[in-house]
């Protein structure tokens, strides 16, 4: 294999003083020695066939037939090659075998033999030696070898120019023949190329020249510099800005695996919006672990995380969010908050003059070129930090609450400084709305299954080379991203994130707590938007005072709220009784039967409104803020009312303002009270 990829590249390196001087030479002079050989060998079997048969008239015919048999196949087999290069080794095959017959037969000295032979051949030999140097002028480098090696994939014709040679890395020009062959035909004959040079199939890639249809650069990577686990150590850059890249992994080559959120104005780089793929055991929660210790590890950006698997591989990073809730009703409306903070926050942009998020936006604001005040003197606005809105798990999200529930947040979130990330096994259209996938343009795809592949990277990167299905979930951790901000050659070019082991857990803990206490809190813009969607769901990053330990707030799932205290559970309605109280005295009543009897007095209409309306109160007040008539069957049971008589009241609240619709039929949002006030 070296052998192979040493031909490929063709590299040649000079030494100093005369040994030097004549390798350089013999290296230069070596391929146009070839048609100067065949005239010395022409020549040379002219004297040698005149001395054995001069005076045979069998040989006479024989050499004639051998000589038209020549020129015919050289026109033959020249088929293949370009009609220039088939004419002129015919021509050259035919001018020869012709004076090889007459100097057998007639001797090389006589009559004009030896002129035509000291005057053609050197002439023929010149004719092949200009063809090899005008193929080679246009890049000023002799062509490099490939071995046969286009030929043995079915490109016969296509030309592999100057290489460039890097640690790990081979990149060799390639032309392919004009009008017969095109980039597209190099990118189907890359698995050829791996079984020629016995390399992986990720160990090629080809990226095409934009501006031509039959040019790129093939690229091979021989050595797998992945296959060593590099375990993860910590943030690449604790305090930094969320502007600058995040540092995730590492490519093959050993260079870092790097991922931008925010847009760059002045290099014209968009902000972008992450979908991370994978299937399972594929290294999707590395991945995704590696991401959020980056960005947590940041001094302006503030994150809302969802997670249905309950903060199973999350659960060091808890004091680090801004708000974090489980699955279910909680991340609906956690999407309907984040809906409503988009455009709060794009107002208070554009009216600070920032067209797009940068790091001076998170910072109070005193330059008078920032500011909101019609007069243009500074505002001294509080500053307003990057959001990270991540989704994890997202396809139980995508079934409760529909497959477009993303889809006003990725198209619209970029221009409010909000990056949304979603992390979920198959990425597939019947899962996730076209809208939603088309607005997610940066992808870290880690293994999967083959069919799947088209879902996670775009056509170009596959044909590039890229092949994620090929790992499946036997390297985890390895991936391929695709983000604004990376050259587009690196897209094809697999790299690994670092590994997360038991051993991170007190770093990602202190990570955490340096979070809580340095890290950005929600400006007062973005933290009213998402309260007066949630409530007081959204409470925002607990407070931590010097010296205190992680602390992880309770969080919500679903119905419950998770129980911190050690000991008995007691219910709610329980929680001032005095154990060692005397029990009450028997009431009259107390001995009436419980079954059999009427179920007692059914309520008013008004009393009924009443009721419902304090059910909603108290739906609020538990951070419950999205319900539908399934959340009030026990309620419509202890209180003698039908599921139709709350399906009407509440369309009813819905048109009073207290409720509103969301994306999926017969769900509510409840409008906190001092907003629909």
């Amino acid at each position: 294999m070296q052998a192979q990829l040493a031909q490929l590249v063709n590299t040649r390196e000079g030494g100093t003083g005369a040994s030097g001087v004549s390798n350089y030479l013999l290296g230069r002079a070596k391929p146009h020695l070839p048609p100067w050989l065949g005239v010395a060998g022409v020549g040379l079997a002219g004297v040698l066939g005149h001395e054995r048969w001069a005076a045979s008239p069998a040989a006479a015919v024989g050499l004639t037939l051998t000589s038209v048999a020549m020129s015919g196949g050289a026109w033959v087999i020249g088929k293949s090659a370009s009609k220039q290069r088939r004419l002129h080794s015919a021509i050259t095959t035919a001018l020869g075998s012709a004076w090889l017959t007459a100097a057998c037969l007639a001797g090389p000295a006589a009559g004009p033999v030896d002129d035509l032979y000291l005057m053609g051949g050197p002439a023929l030999a010149l004719s092949w030696n200009v063809r090899i140097f005008m193929r080679t002028s246009d890049t000023g480098e002799q062509s490099s070898g490939d071995g046969g090696l286009m030929e043995k994939i079915g490109l016969a014709r296509a030309q592999i120019r100057a290489a460039r040679v890097e640690p790990n890395r081979a990149t060799a020009r390639v032309e392919l023949d004009a009008g017969t062959q095109t980039n597209a035909d190099m990118a189907g004959a890359l698995p050829r190329i791996a079984s020629a040079l016995d390399l992986p199939a990720s160990a090629v890639r080809y990226q095409p020249d934009p501006d031509s249809a039959r040019r790129g650069d093939l690229v091979i990577v021989p050595e797998d510099m992945l296959a060593e686990t590099v375990e993860w150590e910590g943030p690449s850059n604790l305090g930094g800005s969320i502007a600058d890249p995040l540092v995730i992994g590492r490519y093959d080559d050993g260079s870092p695996l790097l991922l931008w959120l925010p847009g760059d104005p002045e290099s014209g780089r968009n902000g972008t919006h992450v979908l991370v793929a994978g299937g399972t055991g594929s290294g999707k929660g590395d991945a995704a672990l590696n991401l959020q210790t980056e960005i947590l590890s940041r001094r302006d950006v503030t994150m809302v995380f969802s997670d249905p698997k309950s903060f199973q591989d999350f659960r060091p990073l808890l004091p680090g969010y801004d708000w974090a809730v489980e699955g279910g009703a909680p991340t609906e409306t956690m999407v309907a908050a984040v809906q409503a903070a988009i455009p709060a926050r794009t107002r208070w942009l554009g009216q600070h003059q920032y067209r797009q998020w940068i790091p001076e936006a998170a910072h109070e604001q005193t330059d008078p070129a920032h500011s909101c005040r019609p007069d243009g003197r500074a505002c001294g606005c509080a500053g307003m930090p990057f959001m990270v809105a991540w989704f994890e798990e997202a396809a139980n999200t995508l079934r409760f609450v529909g497959d477009d529930a993303f889809t006003g947040i990725a198209q619209e979130a970029r221009s409010a400084g909000v990056s949304l990330v979603i992390s979920l096994q198959r990425p597939s259209y019947d899962q996730m709305s076209t809208s939603t996938r088309a607005s997610l343009p940066s992808v870290i795809a880690l293994g999967c299954h083959p069919d799947d592949e088209g879902f996670s990277l775009p056509d170009e990167v596959l044909a590039a080379g890229a092949h994620p299905g090929a790992w499946r979930n036997r390297k985890p951790g390895y991936c391929y991203v695709v983000s604004p901000g990376i050259d587009e050659d690196r897209y094809a070019s697999p790299g690994r994130t670092w590994r997360f082991t038991p051993g991170a857990v007190d770093t990602m803990q202190q990570l955490a707590l340096w979070a809580q206490r340095h890290g950005a809190a929600a400006d007062p813009v973005t933290a009213g938007a998402l309260k007066s969607v949630a409530g007081t769901a959204y409470t925002g990053r607990p407070a931590s005072e010097p010296g205190d330990g992680p602390v992880v707030r309770p969080i919500r799932s679903g119905d419950d709220q998770d129980v911190e205290d050690a000991g008995l559970l007691v219910d709610p309605e329980d929680a001032d009784i005095d154990p060692e109280a005397e029990l009450p005295e028997a009431q009259q009543g107390d001995d009436a039967p419980l079954f059999g009897t009427d179920s007692g007095r059914k309520p008013s209409p008004a009393e009924a409104r009443e009721l419902f309306a304090q059910a909603l109160d108290e739906f609020e007040a538990a951070g419950r803020m999205v319900v539908g008539p399934r959340d009030f069957m026990d309620w419509c049971d202890a209180h003698d009312l039908t599921r139709s008589w709350v399906s009407k009241r509440l369309k009813a609240a819905a048109i009073q303002g207290r409720l509103e619709a969301t994306n999926t039929t017969g769900r509510w949002r409840i409008i906190p009270e001092r907003a629909a006030a």
